[in-house]
C-alpha cells in the first residue's frame, strides 16, 4: 500500500520540486501520518520560503533509573514506551496526567453519488486523553485488509481540537456545514478510538494502557507537550499552508536525532 502511495505522490508533485522530495522523504512524511494531499503540498513548497508559524519543539528529557524527580519504575517505563511506539499518530506524548497525540482524521460528507455533492477532508486533530478513569472498551482492525487497527477507550475527560483554523473553508457552505457536523457528531464525549500501528500487538498495548492508568502520579513530566500547547485557550491556530510549511524536514529531523544521541544517557 505504501509503495502505491509513494508512486501516486511522486506523480502529483511538480517536476521542479522532485529533487526536494525523494522517495525516502515521502516515506518519512507517510510514517508521520500526513495525507497524500498534505505530502504533495510539503514537497511542492519552495526551499527558500520561511514559515510564519513556528511549531512547538519538544525538549529532550533524559530519564534516570532508580530515583530523582524523573524517576519511573521499570514497569511504568516499559508501558510508556510500549504505548508511545504503538500509537499510529504524531507528537505522541505521555504526561503525568494524560496521553497526547495528533492524528489525521478523514471525513466524508454527502450521500449523493455525484462528486460535486460529496466532500472528503482529512484534518489533523489534537487529542488529550486523561489517564484518570482510562479503560479500554474494545479493539478491532477496521474494515477490510487495509483497515486501521484501533482501540476504543473511555476516560474521565477527552479534549479535542483541530490543529488549523477553519479546515472546511475551501468547501461550499452546504458541504462545510455537513463536514463540520460530521466531525462534531463523531468526536464528542469521553469515548474515542486510538489508532494503533499494525506492527504493534493490541494485547500488549491494552496491558500497557492498564499500567499507565493505574499509575496516577508519574514524575518527570514537567515539559508541555505540543498537544497541550494546541489545546491552550491562548493558542492561535495557523492556516493549513502555514502549518504544513512549519513542519520539520527529513534532514532537520535527522539532525535532531544526532543531537539526541550526543545527550543519550548510557544508564537509561
Amino acid at each position: 500500500m505504501y509503495k502505491t502511495l509513494l508512486l501516486l505522490i511522486l506523480f502529483a508533485i511538480p517536476i521542479e520540486s522532485i529533487s526536494a522530495c525523494t522517495a525516502e522523504t515521502i516515506q518519512f512524511y507517510l510514517d508521520k501520518g500526513f495525507s497524500q494531499e498534505q505530502i504533495t503540498k510539503l514537497c511542492a513548497q519552495s526551499k527558500s520560503s520561511e514559515p510564519s508559524y513556528k511549531p512547538y519543539q519538544k525538549p529532550i528529557v533524559i530519564y534516570q533509573e532508580g530515583g530523582g524527580k524523573a524517576g519511573l519504575s521499570a514497569e511504568e517505563r516499559r508501558a510508556i514506551n510500549e504505548v508511545k511506539g504503538a500509537i499510529d499518530a504524531r507528537s505522541v506524548d505521555i504526561t503525568d496526567t494524560s496521553i497526547d497525540y495528533i492524528r489525521n482524521l478523514c471525513l466524508l460528507a454527502g450521500n449523493s453519488k455525484s462528486i460535486d455533492q460529496r466532500a472528503k477532508k482529512c484534518i489533523d486533530v489534537a487529542f488529550s486523553i486523561s489517564r484518570k478513569g482510562l479503560t479500554v472498551e474494545n479493539s478491532g482492525r477496521g474494515l477490510l485488509l487495509f483497515g486501521q487497527v484501533e482501540l476504543e477507550v473511555s476516560s474521565s475527560e477527552i479534549v479535542r481540537k483541530t490543529v488549523i483554523a477553519d479546515p472546511w473553508q475551501a468547501f461550499s457552505p452546504d458541504l462545510r456545514f455537513a463536514l463540520k457536523r460530521k466531525y462534531e457528531s463523531s468526536q464528542t464525549g469521553n469515548n474515542t478510538t486510538i489508532p494503533i500501528r499494525r506492527s504493534a500487538s493490541a494485547g500488549q498495548v491494552v496491558n500497557a494502557l492498564k499500567t499507565i492508568a493505574a499509575s496516577t502520579e508519574l514524575e518527570g513530566s514537567e515539559h508541555e507537550s505540543e498537544v497541550a500547547k494546541i489545546l491552550d485557550e491562548n493558542y492561535v491556530p495557523p492556516t493549513e499552508d502555514e502549518y504544513l510549511a512549519s513542519q520539520p524536514t527529513y534532514d532537520e529531523v535527522q539532525e535532531q536525532e544526532k543531537k539526541k544521541k550526543k545527550w543519550w544517557n548510557p544508564f537509561d
